[in-house]
């Protein structure tokens, strides 16, 4: 038995094939990393979302209760499209404000104000009033006489994402008239 060894049989790869194989996975390396950085950056964008959403239902929460409490229309002290004050039937007094990219709630005499929700677009976040028709009382602030007729209070609050802003509207009857928004 004799074993012819043949020279010419070629083992292994040429380092041309090398060169194209490791090409192509860097290539192909390259675009999984950029999809999977893609798909980091969306699931920020959704988280920045999400803490943005739970600050603004917790805010509009706090205004509704707080608002609810409100015994009739006569505790208005102050109606503008950036700033509710009221007092309550506890005797407390509320002040909601819009100031430069923060909506704020203070108790009047006890302590400072707190922000409630940061960023806000200043110039969509408002309070509008309505009457007893269901047509807003659009001359704000409101005079004494106008504050007498509010019979529903909404509030617009849309916090900046960077975009066109995530709105919540939060419409609140005053206690006596016995109509909460669940």
């Amino acid at each position: 038995m004799s074993l012819k060894i043949n020279k010419n049989t070629r083992k292994g790869f040429t380092f041309i094939e090398l060169i194209v194989s490791m090409t192509l996975m860097v290539i192909t390396a390259g675009m999984l990393a950029s999809i999977i950085a893609l798909n980091f950056n969306i699931l920020e964008d959704i988280s920045d979302r999400e803490k943005l959403l739970t600050r603004a239902l917790l805010s509009t929460t706090l205004f509704e209760r707080e608002v609810g409490m409100l015994i009739d229309s006569t505790n208005i002290v102050v109606a503008d499209d950036q700033q509710f004050r009221f007092n309550d039937k506890y005797g407390y007094t509320f002040e909601y404000a819009v100031t430069s990219s923060n909506l704020t709630r203070q108790v009047i005499g006890v302590g400072s104000a707190l922000t409630l929700a940061s960023p806000v677009i200043n110039a969509s976040t408002k309070f509008q009033y309505y009457g007893a028709d269901n047509a807003e009382l659009t001359n704000v602030p409101l005079s004494e006489t106008n504050r007498k007729l509010v019979k529903l209070v909404k509030f617009k609050l849309v916090m900046d994402n960077g975009g066109d802003g995530v709105s919540l509207i939060s419409g609140v009857y005053p206690e006596n008239y016995k109509v909460y928004n669940h």
